[in-house]
């Protein structure tokens, strides 16, 4: 397991992307095999290292969604650019 503080943003993003998947697939997997307790175990594993991915992110980056902002110095969901937009060179 990679340690969230020591990537960078776009390792990062991909790593959350990864995980994302890795748990978006073990739950359709699990939709047709609910007793699985390796798929439950996968799902389980992959799910908290993206909870974990998602922290170090937003610790170092700021919120990936509208409603993790922290609205105490206002709204700056707009003030930076979205997170797909670091990769592709708009902004």
């Amino acid at each position: 397991m990679n340690n969230p503080a020591a990537l960078t943003r776009s390792r990062l993003m991909k790593q959350i992307q990864s995980y994302g998947f890795a748990v978006n697939e073990a739950v359709l997997y699990l939709d047709t095999h609910p007793n699985d307790k390796t798929a439950l175990a996968y799902y389980d594993k992959y799910r908290r290292l993206l909870r974990e991915a998602i922290r170090g992110y937003e610790a170092r980056y700021g919120a990936l969604r509208a409603d993790r902002v922290d609205i105490d110095g206002g709204w700056d969901w707009v003030r930076e650019p979205w997170p797909w937009e670091y990769d592709c060179g708009t902004r």
